[in-house]
């Protein structure tokens, strides 16, 4: 009897094994174990907070990679969203559409966004990307996120980056956004998201500050998110509702 159950503890072992072995985590040049950890933290004048990974298809086949999203332990009054092909808003767990990852090539398409909303502490959130047709290949990391404080000169030029909410909110023809921007400022945007995680708007800001007015008069009514990118980092994603 006793070998019989080590046998089928061992076939367990193995099975699991080889269900793993598809995915490698890399991040920032380094390899993360299956089931390992990775930490990003940023001061609480930081909009969002971005966690970014690499999953590499180490299998001899394509995969229909999905993307699933748990709050481990998630500080109250925080929110935060994931991006996999398209970015998703806060309350989707899991993509609805895979993204095709090719035999030993690394994919980029992952990023975790957590924003604090001045809650400073470390919240802890589990990732795992799984093979849509077989989905027992699975493997997962975990990021903590953590949300201090800066010295007083790093506070000064983060404040430079100021948005205002949208007004008015909710929206029937236009919306409108009051800005400020860092002086070193190249680019940055204002994108208005579907509840897909598709752009529907892109609009640039011009200048180091001042106002700019959206068109949503092409927009169905419904809920949507915006994020205000500059230097090509996202560094707030809110929630814009058009209502006729």
């Amino acid at each position: 009897m006793k070998k019989i159950f080590l046998s089928v503890l061992l076939i367990a072992f193995v099975s699991v094994f080889t269900y793993s072995q598809s995915f490698e985590f890399i991040h920032e040049g380094t390899v993360i174990p299956n089931g390992g950890i990775i930490q990003v933290s940023g001061d609480l004048t930081l909009f969002e907070i971005v966690a970014e990974m690499d999953i590499k298809n180490i299998s001899a086949n394509p995969i229909e990679a999905k993307l699933r999203k748990f709050e481990v332990d998630v500080l109250p009054g925080t929110s935060n969203l994931f991006c996999w092909g398209l970015c998703f808003p806060p309350f989707v767990f899991e993509s609805p559409s895979p993204v095709v990852i090719q035999p030993n090539t690394v994919c980029e398409e992952f990023s975790g966004h957590y924003t604090a909303n001045s809650l400073a502490g470390v919240s802890i959130m589990r990732y795992t990307v799984f093979d849509a047709v077989h989905v027992t290949d699975s493997a997962y990391f975990f990021v903590e996120f953590n949300a201090g404080t800066v010295g007083i000169n790093d506070l000064s030029s983060n404040k430079k980056i100021s948005v205002s909410n949208p007004y008015p909110n909710p929206a029937k023809s236009q919306t409108s956004f009051n800005y400020q921007l860092p002086a070193n400022t190249s680019k940055a945007s204002i994108k208005i998201h579907n509840l897909l995680g598709a752009i529907v708007k892109d609009v640039q800001l011009v200048g180091q500050s001042g106002k700019i007015s959206v068109n949503v008069s092409d927009l169905n009514d419904g809920v949507y998110f915006y994020s205000i990118v500059v230097n090509n980092e996202t560094y707030e994603t809110k929630r814009l509702i058009v209502s006729r």
